[in-house]
């Protein structure tokens, strides 16, 4: 007979995302998959519908994170519940397998991304270029059919083809995607997005504010591994919620989330 906890060990088997909600001093848990019905009961139902939506919130999170928090019950009772977070990994998009996605590829996977590489010429998404990333030869039109997004995605455009760029950004922006990066100078960047709008595309504010274009902080790269280690800390630090910069020149903790210190 399956419960809270056997649910949860099932979860963590398939690596699928879920959160085990246990009140620490009733003992009792609450199971709450990413997708499905939860199962179980903290014991009281305005606790169980509080402790949902704390449990979606931090599986929606960009960084999903574990940790005890005090629910408070009516009569100004405080009850420590222990949210278990199993997430799986964030992932790395790139559209393009040119030469400079090789080293952004490989240490994004060193970092603990998921990496999938997405290009229609085979003979350039190949095992032996890319080892251990997923390999997709979807052509734009099969984008969206073959691609899938969600907020836990970092897509970065670098196909080096004027065409293929501006599908692919177009699709990364009507997309979930926390992080979209648009390789190549600013002019370049702007022109595509004019020739969206030239087509009836006109992206949101929130999907603009996801644009980084041109991708990666300021370092003043040169070459594919460096230009990789700028894009990498750009992406770091969105997922992590600071602004890049200097640790040197900020106030407060150097891990506080910015605004936050």
């Amino acid at each position: 007979m399956s419960g809270p906890f056997d649910r949860w060990l099932e979860a963590l088997r398939e690596g699928r995302a879920a959160v085990l909600v246990t009140a620490l001093e009733e003992g009792s848990r609450l199971f709450v998959p990413a997708e499905g019905d939860p199962e179980g009961s903290l014991g009281d139902a305005t606790l169980d519908r509080w402790a949902l939506e704390e449990a979606r919130r931090r599986l929606e999170a960009a960084r999903p994170r574990s940790g005890t928090t005090e629910a408070e019950l009516p009569g100004g009772r405080r009850l420590p519940l222990f949210f278990d977070v199993q997430a799986p990994p964030p992932e790395l998009v790139l559209f393009g397998a040119g030469h400079d996605a090789v080293p952004l590829a490989g240490w994004g996977s060193r970092l603990g991304f998921r990496v999938r590489v997405v290009d229609p010429r085979e003979a350039y998404a190949t095992r032996e270029r890319f080892p251990g990333a997923e390999l997709v030869p979807a052509a734009p039109e099969e984008l969206r059919e073959r691609v899938p997004l969600g907020p836990r995605s970092y897509a970065v455009v670098m196909n080096h083809h004027l065409e293929r760029d501006r599908a692919c950004l177009r699709f990364a922006l009507e997309s979930q995607a926390a992080y979209v990066g648009l390789l190549g100078p600013r002019a370049r960047a702007e022109r595509i997005l004019e020739d969206l709008r030239r087509e009836g595309f006109e992206p949101s504010p929130g999907a603009l504010a996801r644009l980084h274009a041109p991708v990666g902080l300021d370092v003043g790269a040169e070459g594919p591994e460096e230009v990789a280690v700028s894009i990498l800390a750009e992406v770091l630090a969105v997922r992590n919620g600071h602004r890049g910069g200097f640790l040197s020149e900020r106030s407060g903790a150097i891990h506080a989330v910015a605004g936050d210190a």
